[in-house]
């Protein structure tokens, strides 16, 4: 801190930030679409290698260091978006940003919420499609995409979007971190920490949940699709990721004097 008492590296984030999620927001809709759906598939691929992390444990919990693990693997799809420049929903909750300091209408806000959650979903079921297809679902890793999957869509309405909350809080802190990081060792370690967290906890994240719960599906799970639940955990994870990012940016630019024009 300086002899202010204020944090200039948050600071300087804080103020670039409502400007930087303004400028993401007014890309051409084709671009922002494919660029949605490769952070889709690169979620998947965290999903992927999670899974992997948690894979012959059979039907009991996954213990908390193999949950931590889990949670290092997983934070591979967050480190493959932001350093190849794709388009997240849950991070572009934080476009809300622009939206109250005037830079960005509420119109384009909701219309580029709308294409980048359509192209995540697209992105991450191709994933799931691709790697069950492979051969990638059988043995100890589909029984651990079951039982995550089954794990997921077993919440109650309430359960899901208080974890959306927690966990997307995580995710934009994660964003917002490593948006001023200018090495790439520096935004790695700014992703890792939150990232570890979410997964060990066990919140849901709408657009992981895009990819976990159709390979759960698509493992041959007991009970199989169950297509109202998972609609129910994308509803609500969805309406709770919204809640935590916009509260995490808000209070964070608040902190830091970055809402005032």
């Amino acid at each position: 801190m300086d002899h202010t008492g204020k944090d200039p590296v948050g600071e300087v984030i804080a103020r670039s930030a409502p400007e930087t999620l303004a400028a993401k927001a007014q890309q051409d809709w084709p671009r922002m679409a494919v660029l949605a759906v490769l952070a889709g598939a690169f979620i998947a691929f965290g999903s992927v290698i999670s899974l992997v992390a948690q894979s012959g444990l059979g039907e009991g919990p996954a213990t908390g260091p193999v949950r931590l693990l889990s949670g290092v693997a997983f934070s591979v799809g967050l480190i493959l978006v932001m350093i190849a420049g794709a388009e997240l929903f849950t991070g572009n909750t934080m476009m809300v940003l622009p939206t109250v300091t005037g830079e960005l209408p509420v119109s384009r806000m909701a219309g580029a919420w709308m294409v980048v959650w359509i192209g995540n979903l697209a992105g991450s079921v191709l994933v799931a499609l691709l790697f069950a297809a492979s051969g990638g679902l059988e043995g100890g890793i589909g029984d651990t995409a079951s039982s995550v999957a089954r794990d997921k869509l077993g919440k109650t309405a309430m359960e899901i979007f208080c974890s959306g909350i927690l966990a997307n809080a995580l995710v934009c802190l994660a964003v917002w971190m490593s948006m001023n990081a200018n090495t790439l060792p520096a935004k790695i370690l700014a992703i890792v920490g939150p990232i570890m967290l979410f997964v060990a906890a066990g919140l849901e994240h709408s657009v992981a949940n895009m990819s976990l719960i159709p390979m759960g599906w698509l493992s041959g799970m007991p009970g199989g699709v169950d297509w109202s639940a998972g609609l129910l955990n994308l509803l609500f994870s969805t309406a709770g990721n919204i809640v935590g990012g916009t509260l995490l940016a808000l209070a964070l630019a608040y902190g830091h004097d970055a809402l005032k024009r």
